[in-house]
């Protein structure tokens, strides 16, 4: 894959209403965490941050590269890998708002809002269970694939409404993301604290 296309204007490339299905395939553990797969009229995609050891670039940073796709990063959090709880994304050369909401344990009550230039997205779904990323007139989710034989688990994308290559971006890089901290969980955690979103965290290497 070749560098990533500039998206300076947001709603460059988006699709029809009828949308369309893709699918994700883990790459190897051993190598690196995250996906590749070729996303409708959009092109081959690869979201990937290193295996623990691995000295290409820090481990806790995603990188998403694909031709028709905006350069995306994320950055940071409180784990050993890339993690919402305190991370960072940028896309396109502009750091995207990043805050959770927890307003209790059930299913629902919690979700992430994320803000991109004149965009708002809510975004839902932890580690293992469906993923939906929603703009108004957008939606990108994903759900569980075909097991990969020793590799893991495939994601199945679907959009529907007029989605376009930064929404893809946004939604891809986050099934690369540790979301360990929209689960029940962490979300357990989260009340008694007011969930301070990125305490004690790193907030990623990027300006």
């Amino acid at each position: 894959m070749k560098g990533n296309t500039s998206m300076t204007d947001t709603g460059a490339g988006s699709v029809g209403a009828d949308g369309f299905e893709f699918e994700l395939e883990p790459l190897d553990p051993r190598q690196a965490f995250g996906f590749r797969g070729v996303v409708g009229p959009y092109g081959s995609v690869e979201a990937s941050t290193p295996a623990p050891g691995r000295r290409e670039r820090p481990s806790q940073e995603v990188h998403l590269k694909g031709e028709g796709f905006p350069e995306t990063v994320f950055s940071g959090g409180a784990h050993d890998r890339p993690s919402l709880d305190g991370g960072r994304l940028k896309v396109d050369g502009t750091v995207v708002d990043l805050d959770l909401v927890v307003k209790g344990v059930r299913k629902g009550r919690r979700w992430l809002e994320i803000g991109f230039r004149d965009r708002s997205y809510k975004y839902t779904g932890d580690l293992g269970s469906v993923a939906r990323l929603t703009r108004e007139g957008a939606t990108v989710s994903f759900t569980q694939g075909r097991f990969v034989r020793g590799i893991g688990l495939a994601r199945v994308g679907k959009t529907e409404g007029a989605v376009d290559a930064v929404d893809l971006a946004i939604a891809i890089v986050l099934e690369t993301v540790d979301r360990s901290c929209m689960s029940t969980t962490g979300a357990l955690f989260a009340i008694p604290f007011n969930f301070l979103f990125g305490r004690s965290a790193s907030e990623g290497t990027f300006e």
